[in-house]
């Protein structure tokens, strides 16, 4: 019986375990499912802001197109029209010299419509949005007008003028934040941007580029405002384009601004504030290719602006700032592929660097000597691409050589060894290309051959340019005779094929120019050579009489 017992009081104990088990287990899923919901309770409120202004079609698939637009669209028409009917009365006071009576009526008529919205809140939410941003524009523009406004100005204290209109982008800003509205706060930098360009100040111009921008990145990083991101870049650089053409909007006329008051260090300040993007954690809900996109408008955007400060101020000491532009884009470049999170733009700011360390070179050597150490310059970007493992570095590189070769080449003063250079360096890259296609990810022929064809055309025109006249088909020749030599030694038919080529460039150039132009003795020797050359390929190749020799020729 005592045996029993003891039994049952164990059976007892275990159930009440697993019961508080479960307890605890139930317990802790209660909790994960209200913080899941909390959570999609807040994104859905912020989601539902944005969307009572946007509504979707599909979200009232029961609503026909009629009353969507009579609900919808009438009520933008009606605000629309409210609003600019309340501007222009405001105008049209301060016009007949009664500008206490227009500023009073601004202030009411926005009052009026914050209290338009708030009685509409819970019946007719759309509207209600709707007259609380007609508000904010009303009381922006009453605010504009106290002194930035110089037509239609109020007082004389740019203190208070200044500060009621800074006071009020602050509280939006905040606003909006605080609500999580993308719209709110895209609206709040449109409101900045009007401020900068009508300020037509310089100091205060462009710190509301920086605040536009730093905003942005905190919004984005937060609230994961990607749309509004984008929209901010366009604005702060429409901004800086307006300040350096001389705020034609303000001013009625298109120049550059005499004197540039070190607005560039605000410039500096943006595009380094975008340039964080490459440091945002790699999540799902962060979309690479806004943040992508991103970083490509800042670089466009950024060069823009630094391309006409550049040639309003700088023509002679240009070199310094790109060389530091060079320094921060290829560090910040080794940074990022360090951290591993952004590849493509690690290569992006490495392209970056080098492109800017391009005219840093050409500021300080000038040119044509400045090609040579280009051209050196491109083999180390191909370098610098098989650490990254960035198949991107290396097409980037690749029109950028094609582009300098093309300059080099149109150049009306040619050095005697850059075009050896050239060649030097194209068919290196040719042979690192295909010495590492797999940790490159190339897996398209393309690009080596691109290399390949002019490392040897610019040999041959090289050659052509600087050995005397009736030993160019000569040099042409030893050339065809040394790729020969190459493909032998590396077992590459690519090769092989350069030197059949080049031979076959010989003959025709020793009938058509050569036998015009050099002595007698000159064309027998030049004559018996590509014989004897042209008949030991033959040789070689008779004695090529398995395939499988062929198949393993081609294997590199």
């Amino acid at each position: 019986m005592e045996h029993e017992a003891r039994n049952r009081d164990q059976v007892v104990e275990q159930l009440q375990q697993r019961i508080s088990d479960l307890e605890n287990r139930l317990g802790r899923l209660e909790k994960k499912l209200l913080h899941r919901a909390e959570a999609d309770l807040t994104t859905d409120s912020a989601d539902l802001k944005d969307a009572i202004v946007f509504p979707s079609a599909g979200t009232r698939s029961g609503v026909s197109y009629e009353s969507r637009i009579g609900g919808y669209g009438m009520a933008w028409l009606g605000n629309i029209v409210l609003l600019f009917g309340i501007l222009f009365l405001t105008q049209l006071l301060s016009s007949n010299d009664q500008r206490i009576f227009s500023l009073l009526l601004g202030i009411s008529a926005a009052a009026g419509i914050y209290a338009a919205g708030r009685y509409t809140r819970v019946s007719f939410p759309y509207l209600s949005q709707l007259f609380s941003y007609n508000g904010h524009i009303i009381l922006f523009v009453t605010a504009l007008r106290l002194y930035i406004l110089q037509g239609s100005r109020i007082i004389d204290s740019p203190l208070i003028g200044y500060g009621a209109v800074l006071l009020l982008i602050a509280a939006l800003m905040y606003l909006g934040f605080r609500r999580k509205s993308q719209l709110m706060v895209v609206i709040v930098w449109i409101l900045t941007a009007v401020t900068a360009i009508a300020s037509n100040t310089t100091h205060l111009m462009l710190p509301l580029t920086v605040v536009i921008a730093a905003s942005s990145l905190l919004f984005a990083l937060r609230n994961r405002g990607w749309t509004g991101l984008v929209i901010s870049i366009a604005l702060v650089y429409f901004t800086f384009l307006v300040w350096i053409l001389g705020n034609p909007i303000m001013n009625g006329s298109f120049e550059i601004i005499s004197a540039h008051q070190s607005g560039y260090i605000y410039l500096f300040i943006c595009a380094f504030l975008y340039s964080m993007l490459g440091l945002f954690p790699k999540a799902e809900d962060v979309p690479v290719p806004v943040i992508h996109s991103s970083i490509v408008m800042n670089g466009i955007g950024f060069s823009t602006i630094l391309a006409f400060i550049v040639l309003g101020f700088f023509t002679d000491d240009y070199a310094f700032y790109f060389g530091l532009i060079a320094a921060f884009c290829l560090g910040y470049s080794i940074l990022l592929q360090s951290l591993g999170k952004w590849k493509t733009i690690a290569s992006m700011y490495a392209i970056y660097s080098f492109v800017a360390l391009s005219i840093t070179i050409g500021g300080i050597y000038q040119f044509p000597l400045a090609y040579l150490l280009l051209a050196v310059q491109s083999l180390v970007v191909v370098i610098m691409a098989l650490w990254f493992r960035s198949r991107f570095i290396i097409v980037m590189n690749t029109l950028l050589f094609v582009a300098l070769l093309i300059a080099y080449l149109a150049s009306a003063h040619l050095h005697v060894y850059t075009g050896f250079v050239f060649s030097g360096v194209a068919l290196v890259t040719a042979r690192i290309i295909n010495w590492k296609k797999a940790r490159l990810e190339i897996k398209t022929e393309m690009i080596r051959n691109t290399y390949l064809f002019i490392g040897a055309s610019l040999l041959l025109y090289s050659l052509h340019e600087t050995v005397p006249v009736h030993l160019i088909t000569l040099s042409w020749v030893l050339s065809a005779m040394l790729f020969f030599i190459i493909s032998v030694l590396i077992r590459n038919v690519k090769y092989r094929w350069l030197a059949i080529i080049t031979m076959v460039v010989s003959v025709f150039y020793l009938f058509i120019v050569d036998l015009k132009n050099i002595s007698l003795g000159y064309r027998i020797v030049a004559l018996l050579f590509i014989s004897a050359v042209s008949l030991g390929i033959s040789l070689f190749y008779n004695k090529r009489h398995q395939p499988k020799n062929e198949n393993s020729g081609q294997a590199e």
